[in-house]
């Protein structure tokens, strides 16, 4: 390890060590000193050193101090529903892969007709592209499809790492990405953690059609706001790019093939899946026994056997999408993440611990004391600002964990508005590589230096900040009723 993940895994241990042996504090038990130790020497590990075999850590470290039994520990991390479901959803999203439908969305939107001789349309088609298929699509996934494209048409027009122009636009992608991951709670994790939570908490259950409700709107609104700091904030000198792209685009686009059976398969079982998250919603009133069934099947059995189906289809003598494609395809890291977590949450929660009360007592003062939405934009200016320095997911963690149960205690505002807008504001993190995995995954490819992603997100910190205070709260809190 490097000498600064060193000294955060020293720091993690050191703050294990002295909740383990210190007495309790009131209101904390020994349970919540020992919970709050592993909790802090998770964070510190999550920051510094990894995210993804730092999640693994916290689950045993729960069992070892003995906080949670092996079986407990597991059970509510790896074994929760939730984790099934980001392992069944990252296949169905491999399968539109493998296939080539990314692609061949991708080069659809950059092809439209009126975008040619407009580059300013070109590249909000090419966000808009990233940003829809990104609400459907891990990250990760997103931002390395659309990477191969745009690399590949810079370097072909002779743009060097270092340029102003291919740094914005490589970073647009990350940005791009990033701000899709609030649309829908597809393959999401922070979205799906927020949904678990509500419902355990506030005992409210948001559905995939609300959720989309907010998210869709908020999504493309940050989108907007993205392709107007471009245009009038970095105003890059596009003179290049506006001479040779419609040439490259179109010699790239005759590549193409058509459409083959096994693209056509997984686009079916894609939209046959999301076909069964929505509909409950939609047709209780009229085939009630269909949507009883449908929602007794809950979020993770149609991705999950949609997965399997496109593993046993055979397209041409092989399997359209084999099991080793399938998990190769899987951000495992995601998946530990969440993991924790969930099994964090659990623990946290429980009355024995005590933390719940210490935390009423700290952030109770403000929530009793103040106009609720001041409330709300100190959650969203906190958990924004942190989510711009570390992972948005801990970060959202991290302050829903503190501001919920007050809220909830006290019973003001509507707490499964808050919630959810605890996580929206958490996911569009632009200013450094240790905010989200798209902006990690920009800077690693060296065309985007970290001064110029930071000197630029930074400057977003605000206008989001009152967006998703202002416009998303008030819209969660009409449809969360």
């Amino acid at each position: 390890m490097k000498r600064f993940q060193l000294i955060g895994a020293g720091l993690g241990i050191a703050l294990l060590i002295i909740f383990l042996v210190l007495p309790p504090l009131s209101p904390l038990t020994l349970l919540g000193m020992k919970t709050i130790g592993v909790f802090l020497c998770t964070v510190c590990f999550w920051v510094f050193v990894d995210t993804a075999f730092s999640s693994l850590l916290c689950i045993a470290l729960l069992a070892l101090t003995g906080v949670l039994s092996p079986n407990e520990a597991f059970s509510a991390s790896l074994g929760n529903w939730l984790t099934v479901f980001i392992i069944a959803s990252f296949g169905l999203s491999e399968a539109l892969r493998i296939t080539g439908f990314s692609r061949r969305f991708a080069f659809w939107f950059l092809t439209r007709p009126f975008a040619k001789g407009h580059p300013w349309i070109l590249l909000s088609l090419l966000f808009l592209a990233i940003t829809i298929l990104g609400a459907i699509m891990s990250s990760v996934v997103t931002t390395i499809i659309f990477m191969s494209i745009v690399l590949a048409f810079l370097e072909g027009m002779n743009y060097q790492k270092g340029d102003r122009f291919a740094a914005m636009i490589v970073m647009g992608i990350a940005w791009a990405a990033t701000c899709s991951f609030v649309m829908t709670p597809i393959g999401h994790g922070g979205n799906l953690v927020a949904m678990e939570w509500i419902r355990r908490d506030v005992g409210y259950n948001i559905t995939f059609p609300a959720w989309m409700m907010i998210g869709i709107p908020m999504g493309l609104v940050t989108y907007f706001m993205i392709l107007l700091f471009f245009k009038f904030v970095v105003r890059p000198d596009i003179n290049k790019f506006t001479s040779m792209v419609d040439s490259y685009i179109a010699k790239e686009a005759k590549q193409i093939k058509p459409m083959e059976s096994g693209e056509k398969i997984a686009l079916g079982v894609f939209g046959a899946v999301f076909v069964t998250w929505m509909l409950p919603s939609f047709i209780t009133g009229i085939l009630p026994g269909v949507s009883s069934y449908l929602e007794t099947l809950g979020l993770v059995v149609p991705p999950l056997l949609g997965a399997i189906v496109l593993c046993m289809i055979r397209v041409k003598n092989k399997p359209l999408m084999s099991f080793r494609d399938w998990m190769s395809g899987v951000e495992w890291g995601t998946v530990t993440l969440v993991a924790a977590i969930m099994v964090l949450g659990v623990v946290i929660a429980k009355p024995e611990t005590g933390i719940l009360e210490l935390m009423s007592g700290l952030v109770q003062p403000l929530v009793i004391g103040a106009p609720f939405l001041i409330v709300v934009l100190a959650s969203v200016g906190w958990v924004t600002t942190q989510a711009n320095i570390m992972s948005h997911l801990v970060s959202a963690t991290v302050v829903y964990t503190i501001m919920m149960p007050t809220v909830i205690a006290a019973g003001v505002g509507n707490p499964a508005a808050l919630g959810f807008t605890i996580f929206a504001a958490s996911n569009p993190a632009f200013t450094l590589p240790s905010s989200t995995a798209a902006t990690a995954i920009v800077v690693g490819s060296g065309w985007v230096p970290v001064k110029f992603m930071a000197r630029y997100g930074v400057c977003l910190i605000i206008p989001i900040i009152l967006v998703y205070a202002f416009v998303a709260y008030p819209l969660a809190n009409l449809i969360f009723r």
